[in-house]
Order: structure tokens, then C-alpha cells, then sequence
């Protein structure tokens, strides 16, 4: 190897940091220019990999042991003050520029990204990174931190072990090379399975920092993987810069990532590792000054752009053009600051000098008084989650809670001005029904619950999020008509084999795999009388087709079809207003005026519902619209009945829903009548015909021993009887 691979810096590696910190900031920005600047965390990984591990096995090699307090303390006075200082900042100027309907969500994330398992809460909470338009927060960025900190907590330890049972490298490299290998093949198998959660999870990712320890495994050896000539290590090199530029041009948001995919910016990265070229023009470009400063800056460069790209807007309205630049300057400047203040600090300063257990201790007690704004938030959060059941149990004996107030027009729409709307916004997102964790599928296989009476007239409600939000409702009705009601529900998944052209092909294939196997269960399962099913209608798009229509009706029929043939009747409920955002925040702001708080219903219902235009057109289905319950002339108010409608943008609150009950019960009633009407006239004319029959025959059978009794008629000529005791 080169010289400058001997020591401890290479201009290469601090390239790819700098290539790495743009690809991600110019995503983030949304210039368009890298659609897939995502993969810029994957060099990451790789890089974090072939340093630490390079470090840890000259350790190991010298001393035969390895200090994990010492390795610990200094990884914690390189990231710790930076990461610190960061979250404190955003999480003040979060908490000012956000409304209180996110003030959960924030803390959440924030206590997650201050413990380092930010990805786990973003995995535990289902969130689709990559998506467009999905609600974020300034500490999202910290899942790539949680999931190289955890490999900093195990990594030492794991080599160590192994060192100690053969203290010799090449068994350490086929140990690490078995852990790469098994972390691949479960990303490709879990990326394809659950992409949104195996985008956070540290054992889908650890494959990456695997490769990078290979290649510092291979040490003074790594040269011998190409060929030693210059033009030879330069034109590798150039191929892995490259192929690293274009996965950031040519991938997007909706590929199914990181799975197999990932293996595209893994494999550049290490090209250029490996081939290690830093001479000629290329040597030139990588010590270019813009190069080595933004290779200087990329950790707080990457700690500072996210919160920048969420407040920024918040704090101050911009042009387009103006604020994409004003936020990449404000990122740049925060970043040099935070480097020479404090990164270079804790690297060189006095806290580099302190032991290592000081260092450590100081940093968990920071920490801790940083976690105690969130603890407190939790507190308080519980006692308005108090208040808003007190407020419920006092206002639900009036004739004009919730939905009530809606059909009974001597109600204000909005309730008693007098007195408060419950849930609060603090509190609405935890507003749901207890199914939504105990109940909604987790991976693509069809999972299902039982509520209502055991044994009843079997019931089944099927679909995505939007089917979900009316379990409340269904479990009371089922209680009280003694249904058993099945629950097979999945979020961001309808119940349908419809393709949308606005969905990407991960989670097209995600929700193809779950009704496959939903269909599989119902097909195992008794036959049902009903099936509850709704689900969103905006963000998918259309159905892909010639005709949008129809192509809906081939993939809804798909699903329904056989329930229909086996004896259901599909109720399908219109989607609820999509209330979109800052429905909560015009609430905050005018908490004496709820009224003014509504949308149109233009607005609310742009999107096509093409489940109940499809509904509108099966044999065996029924559309239940509920609309009345949520708009009067021609307006949809965020609250009704002194009820807070909306949890969030598209989805209704648990209390709003139980008030439900009664209208969606009519809406059954009236939907299912025609049938019904219909069941009864045949039964009316059966019943008729049979009884009209036996009238019959029971005069003819009086009138013959009549005519017998007088000798009227000869007992054996037929048509005589006939004609005398007509029937």
C-alpha cells in the first residue's frame, strides 16, 4: 500500500466522507440533483467499518487485548459534544416552532436520538424514511447515529471474543466474513418483506460496516487485491467514484432499499478503499481544499442540515431558490462553528486528557438532564390524557356529544363553546383504539383478532389504516348486535390486488404479499355475513389501467369476489375527510373559535374513492357513506360535538369514532334494506303459496265427504269430483 494508507489519515477515505455529506444534503434538500443521496449514509457505514476496525485490530495485534472503556471514551469525545449540542438547539427551536399535536411525536424522537436508538423508534413506529409527504421530525436524521453507536458498543467486545478464543487475524476475518455474509442475506430477505422497518434495523445494515472491517482486516494485504500499478489503482478508484455518484443520480425514493440494492454504493466505496489511488490528477481533486474542508465538516455538517431543512421554513417564509440556499449557508456555518468549537475540542482539548470512565460518566449525566424534558412532557401528557377522559365522561350524557350534534340540528355543530374539545391536540395521536397495537400486522403475513361475542354471527373488517380507525366503532356494535367480529388489518395496505401508480414497487409487493395471504386465511376460515372494508383515498394515485375505473374493479373484485360467492355482502365505508395538516394548529391558535377551524369539502374529498366506485359496480356490495357524520354544507369542522375529530392528518380519533356508533349502525341498516326487503318478499310469497295451497286442500277435503255424505257425486268418477269441489 501507499504511504498514505500506512498512517492514520488517507485523503481518499476523507474524500468519500465529503462526497458522502453532499450526496445527503443536496437529497435533503430536494434539489432533484441526487434522488438517491440516501446512499451517501451507506459510505458511511462502509468508511466507519474500515476505520474502527483498522484501529481495533492493531490493538489487538500489539497488545493482544483491547481497551473497550478506552475505545468507548474516545468514540464518545469525537461524537457525543457535537451530537449534544445539536439535539439541546433543535430541540428548543422545536419545541417553539411546532405545534403541540407533535409535541409527542418530538419528545419521542428526542429521548431516541439522546439514547442513541432513534432507528429502533423510527422501526417501532413504522416509518417509510424514503417516502414523500410522510411528517418529520429535526431528529429523524439520528437513526444513521444510533445504528453506528450500537455498532460501537458491540463491536470491540465481539472482536475481542473472538481474539481470545484464536489470536490470529485470519480467524477473525472468517468470523467477521460469516457475520457480513448473514447480514446481507437477511437484508435482502427482510428489505423485501418489511422495507420501512429493515431500513432502521442495525442487523440489516451491520453487512456494510462488515465490509469496510474486511477490507482493514486484510491490512497491509489490502493492495493485493488489484493490480500495484498507479493507472491500474487510479481507473478502480475512478470506477468506485463513479459508481457512487450514480446511485446517488440514478436511485430514488422508491426502490426497495437497502436490501440487495445497497450493495451498489457498498462496493464503490470499498473499490475506492481498496484501491487506495491518491496521486496524479485524481490525488490533485482529493486534496483539493473544498474536498479536505467538507471531508473536515461532514459529521456536523450531517448533525446541522436536517434540523435546518425542517425549521427554517417554519421560522421564516422564503422563495424556493432563496431558502434551499439559505439553508445550505446556515448548515455550512453551523457546521464550521461546531467544528472548531467543539469538535476539535473534545478531540484535542481538555476532555481529550480526562480517564475514560470521567469521560463516560459526564457524558451519561448530560444526557440524563437532557432526557428529563421529555420525562416531564410524558407527565404532563398523562395528566391531559386525565383530563380529556373526565371531559368525555362529562359530556357524553348530552344529547349533542360528537357525531350526535351533527344529525341533531337543534346542536351547535361544534358543541358547547363553554366548555373544552376532548381529545386535546397534545394528545390526540395516542387517541386509538387498543387493536392498533395488538392487532395490526407487523410483517406481510396475515394476522387477525377477534373481538365482540365469541360465537356470534361472524363478522370481518379487512383493509389498511383507514379500516382500522373504525375498529372502535365496529367492536361496540358488535357487542350489542352479538357479532364476532374479525379484525385482518395492515397499514398503508388496502384490501384489494389493485396496482397504484402512485405507490413504489416495495410496498406494492409488501401489500400484494399480505392479501395473498389474507386471502389464503378467509379462504380457511368459515364464511362471513358482512365485511366492513374502507380504505385512504389519497397519496396512491390511480389505478394503473387503461380505463382507472374498471382497472379498480378487476383488483377490488379480485379480493372480495370469493367472500362474495361464499355468502357476504362487502359494506365498503367512503374514506373520511382527509383533513391534511395544520387542521390541529389552526385549533391551537384559536381555541375560543373552534368553528373556524374546517376545510371544505372540495378539499376534503379531491381525491377519487375508487373502493366505493368500485362497490358501486360488484354484485354483493354496498356503499356505507358517512359523510353526513363529518361535514354540513358543503364544510368539515375539526371538531363536532365538543369532540376533536381528527388524531392527525387523515386518521379519526377513538373518541370521535365511539360517537359513531349510532350513525354507522343506520348506514348498515340502510344499506343492507334492499336486500333484506327483497328476502322478505320472496319469504312472503312462499309462505303464501304454501299456506294458500293447504287453505285448499283443506275445503276440497270437507266439500268430498260432503258430497260423499249426500251421495251427490259417484265416488269413482274424478272430473265429477272436480267440477264439485273445485280447489
Amino acid at each position: 500500500m501507499r504511504s498514505s494508507e500506512h498512517g492514520s489519515f488517507r485523503v481518499d477515505v476523507h474524500a468519500v466522507r465529503a462526497v458522502a455529506v453532499v450526496l445527503v444534503v443536496v437529497y435533503h434538500l430536494g434539489v432533484g440533483w441526487f434522488p438517491g443521496g440516501f446512499v451517501g449514509v451507506d459510505a458511511f457505514f462502509v468508511v466507519s467499518g474500515f476505520l474502527i476496525t483498522r484501529q481495533l485490530s492493531r490493538e489487538l495485534e500489539c497488545r493482544g487485548r483491547v481497551s473497550v472503556l478506552a475505545f468507548w471514551a474516545r468514540r464518545v469525545r469525537r461524537l457525543a459534544p457535537s451530537a449534544l449540542i445539536v439535539l439541546a438547539v433543535t430541540g428548543a427551536a422545536a419545541l417553539a416552532l411546532y405545534p403541540k399535536e407533535d409535541w409527542p411525536k418530538l419528545g419521542a424522537q428526542f429521548a431516541g436520538s439522546v439514547g442513541s436508538v432513534e432507528n429502533w423508534v423510527l422501526a417501532a413506529s413504522r416509518t417509510d424514511y424514503l417516502a414523500a409527504g410522510t411528517p418529520s421530525t429535526p431528529f429523524e436524521h439520528f437513526w444513521s447515529l444510533g445504528v453506528e453507536e450500537q455498532f460501537y458498543i458491540v463491536w470491540p467486545i465481539l472482536l475481542l471474543l473472538i481474539w481470545r478464543f484464536a489470536p490470529r487475524r485470519p480467524p477473525l476475518m472468517w468470523a467477521v466474513g460469516a457475520a457480513t455474509g448473514a447480514s446481507l442475506v437477511g437484508s435482502v430477505l427482510l428489505t423485501a418483506l418489511e422495507p420501512a422497518a429493515a431500513y432502521f434495523w442495525p442487523h440489516t445494515r451491520a453487512w456494510e460496516f462488515g465490509v469496510g472491517a474486511l477490507l482493514a482486516l486484510l491490512g497491509p494485504q489490502s493492495g493485493a487485491l488489484l493490480p500495484l500499478k498507479s493507472q491500474t489503482r487510479a481507473g478502480a478508484a475512478l470506477l468506485g467514484w463513479a459508481s457512487l455518484t450514480a446511485a446517488g443520480v440514478l436511485f430514488s425514493p422508491g426502490v426497495s432499499y437497502p436490501g440487495i440494492l445497497a450493495a451498489i454504493p457498498v462496493a464503490a466505496t470499498a473499490l475506492i478503499i481498496t484501491a487506495g489511488a491518491d496521486t496524479g490528477v485524481l490525488g490533485w481533486v482529493l486534496r483539493w481544499g473544498p474536498v479536505r474542508w467538507l471531508g473536515s465538516i461532514s459529521y456536523p455538517l450531517y448533525l446541522w442540515h436536517w434540523p435546518v431543512v425542517l425549521l427554517l421554513p417554519r421560522a421564516v417564509e422564503l422563495p424556493s431558490p432563496v431558502r434551499i440556499l439559505a439553508t445550505a449557508a446556515l448548515s455550512l456555518i453551523l457546521a464550521q462553528l461546531t467544528h472548531v468549537l467543539v469538535e476539535n475540542r473534545g478531540r484535542f482539548g481538555p476532555l481529550s486528557r480526562r480517564r475514560s470512565t470521567a469521560v463516560l460518566a459526564v457524558t451519561a449525566g448530560v444526557m440524563v438532564v437532557l432526557l428529563l424534558v421529555p420525562t416531564t412532557g410524558w407527565a404532563a401528557l398523562q395528566g391531559q390524557e386525565r383530563q380529556d377522559r373526565a371531559v368525555a365522561v362529562t359530556l357524553s350524557g348530552d344529547g349533542c356529544f360528537g357525531a350526535a350534534a351533527a344529525w341533531n340540528r337543534s346542536c351547535q355543530l361544534s358543541g358547547d363553546p363553554r366548555e373544552p374539545f376532548t381529545p386535546a391536540t397534545m394528545t390526540a395521536a395516542y387517541d386509538i383504539d387498543s387493536t392498533w397495537d395488538d392487532c395490526e400486522a407487523q410483517t406481510t403475513a396475515a394476522r387477525s383478532c377477534v373481538v365482540g361475542v365469541r360465537g356470534g354471527t361472524r363478522v370481518a373488517l379487512i383493509g389498511d389504516s383507514h379500516a382500522h380507525q373504525w375498529a372502535s366503532t365496529l367492536t361496540r356494535i358488535a357487542r350489542e348486535r352479538g357479532w364476532e367480529l374479525h379484525l385482518y388489518v395492515k397499514g398503508g395496505c388496502d384490501f384489494s390486488h389493485v396496482r397504484w401508480s402512485d405507490v413504489s414497487d416495495a410496498n406494492q409487493r409488501r401489500c400484494a404479499i399480505w392479501n395473498d395471504d389474507v386471502d389464503r386465511s378467509l379462504e380457511a376460515e368459515a364464511p362471513y355475513a358482512l365485511v366492513f372494508t374502507a380504505a385512504r383515498a389519497d397519496l396512491r394515485g390511480n389505478p394503473v389501467g387503461a380505463d382507472p375505473d374498471r382497472a379498480a374493479q378487476r383488483g377490488y373484485r379480485a379480493s372480495w369476489g370469493p367472500l362474495i360467492a361464499r355468502g357476504a355482502t362487502i359494506l365498503a365505508i367512503r374514506d373520511t375527510p382527509a383533513a391534511g395538516t395544520g387542521v390541529q394548529r389552526c385549533l391551537d391558535v384559536n381555541g375560543d373559535a373552534v368553528s373556524r377551524c374546517q376545510l371544505s369539502t372540495a378539499r376534503a374529498f379531491a381525491a377519487t374513492d375508487y373502493l366505493t366506485v368500485a362497490a358501486q359496480r360488484i354484485r354483493g356490495a354496498r356503499v356505507l357513506d358517512m359523510t353526513a357524520s363529518f361535514c354540513r354544507a358543503g364544510w368539515c369542522p375539526a371538531v363536532i360535538g365538543n369532540v376533536l375529530v381528527y388524531r392527525d392528518s387523515q386518521h379519526i380519533t377513538r373518541t370521535y369514532a365511539n360517537t359513531l356508533t349510532r350513525p354507522l349502525q343506520r348506514a348498515v341498516n340502510a344499506a343492507l334494506a334492499p336486500a333484506l326487503a327483497a328476502t322478505h318478499r320472496t319469504a312472503t310469497a312462499e309462505v303464501t303459496r304454501v299456506g294458500g295451497h293447504a287453505r285448499s286442500s283443506r275445503r276440497a277435503v270437507r266439500c268430498r265427504r260432503e258430497a260423499q255424505r249426500r251421495r251427490r257425486v259417484p265416488p269413482d268418477d274424478r272430473g265429477a269430483w272436480r267440477r264439485a269441489c273445485p280447489t
